[in-house]
């Protein structure tokens, strides 16, 4: 079984030295969700 506590970690610090990248990511996110709740109107 993958050792979840260890990819979180490294998810953790990925985050922390590139904070643009997980704006970037949320954005993406966010318009994906957005562009989602439009099709099933």
């Amino acid at each position: 079984m993958a050792d979840l506590g260890g990819m979180a970690d490294k998810a953790k610090d990925a985050a922390k030295d590139n904070p643009e990248k997980v704006d970037q990511a949320k954005d993406k996110a966010k318009d994906a969700v957005d562009g989602n709740k439009d099709d099933n109107k």
